[in-house]
């Protein structure tokens, strides 16, 4: 089943936003750690890891804004790229693909999502990986599931240096975008964040200057015209130090006893 109408995310609630020791909030934490485990079943040979989705989840949307998603992991608003009609440079013009249904525009297509999926896409991609039924770009848990199956698509095998190099490449064509991703991947593999995420000799792009970059890049998972300078490659991830526990979903607080007496309160 496909997402409901574009309009349906309004009067969302939202989840309470705990961070992780990563700086990742917990529930978007959970979906990369779930489409792991998921493709781990599917893909075996593929080797997509949930760091990889972190590194691409932190780029594409910042973690889904900060995790402002509800306690399902849906987004509490629609995360739109930009409107792919050509009027940024180096952007492909692509037309409508779903009538507007899934990105809000009816006359050109753009990237929706935590994950930044463009509508055709999607529709190649789509996953439910909440198990609620419903297939939904604008959700962390679905989303990141559709990202792991794309990016292992062709039988790729993601723990070779240079097939991961590639698949990131087939998400957004840009050495940047893919030096960057990787950079944040290897670092959440080793329970860091990256210090510097260029050559000896070079400055490291600030979350500003990266994002700005991004922004004049269509950040969707779709081949883009025009490749860029190939940059010094980074080195496949070293055995990474220890990982995280699967988090728990955030635990609501206690609420006070009303009915009890004044003593039993404290």
């Amino acid at each position: 089943m496909l997402a409901p109408e574009f309009p349906a995310l309004t009067g969302l609630i939202a989840a309470p936003i705990l961070l992780s020791a990563l700086g990742i909030p917990e529930i978007i934490l959970n979906a990369y750690r779930a489409a792991e485990l998921e493709m781990m079943l599917e893909a075996p040979t593929c080797g997509v890891s949930w760091n990889l989705l972190a590194g691409i989840g932190r780029i594409e949307s910042g973690h889904a804004r900060g995790g402002r998603t509800d306690a399902v992991g849906t987004t509490l608003g629609p995360i739109l790229g930009p409107v792919l009609d050509g009027h940024l440079a180096g952007n492909e013009i692509i037309r409508d693909t779903d009538g507007g249904r899934i990105d809000g525009d009816a006359q050109h297509d753009r990237a929706v999502g935590p994950m930044q999926f463009i509508p055709s896409t999607w529709a190649s991609y789509a996953s439910d990986g909440n198990g609620d039924g419903v297939a939904d770009p604008h959700n962390i848990f679905d989303a990141a599931l559709a990202a792991g199956r794309y990016l292992c698509a062709g039988g790729a095998d993601l723990r070779d240096g240079d097939q991961l190099r590639r698949a990131v490449l087939r998400y957004n064509n840009s050495s940047v975008y893919a030096t960057t991703v990787i950079g944040w991947a290897q670092a959440y593999g080793r329970g860091t964040t990256p210090d510097a995420l260029h050559s000896p000799g070079s400055s490291a792009p600030s979350d500003a200057s990266t994002a700005q970059l991004m922004a004049g890049t269509p950040s969707s998972p779709t081949p883009q015209q025009g490749t860029d300078t190939p940059e010094p490659e980074i080195s496949p991830e070293a055995p990474p130090g220890p990982v995280p526990a699967f988090p728990g979903l955030p635990q609501l607080p206690p609420l006070p006893c009303l009915l009890c007496p004044p003593d039993s309160r404290e």
